[in-house]
């Protein structure tokens, strides 16, 4: 599958649809590599999240705030 888009007289693909464009793209791809013989839209949806700015965390997965226990203490609040 290529990325490439030609336009035919219609709307150009903005931003953010050639990000999901994109997404899906490297989605799928990586998806027929491993021949899982199905598409995982989940995989897909988290890969689509991931490119528009989201968390891009697998449900189930655990969510990493990025902190360390010394930004989490109570007496760094302000």
């Amino acid at each position: 599958m290529g990325t490439e888009y030609q336009s035919m007289g219609k709307a150009e693909l903005d931003g953010r649809k050639l990000k999901i464009h994109q997404a899906l793209v490297a989605g799928i791809e990586r998806q027929a590599a491993t021949d899982l013989g199905q598409l995982d839209l989940v995989a897909l949806a988290v890969a689509i999240d991931a490119a528009l700015g989201g968390d891009g965390v697998m449900p189930g997965e655990e969510v990493d705030e990025g902190k360390t226990p010394a930004e989490l203490n109570a007496a760094n609040d302000i």
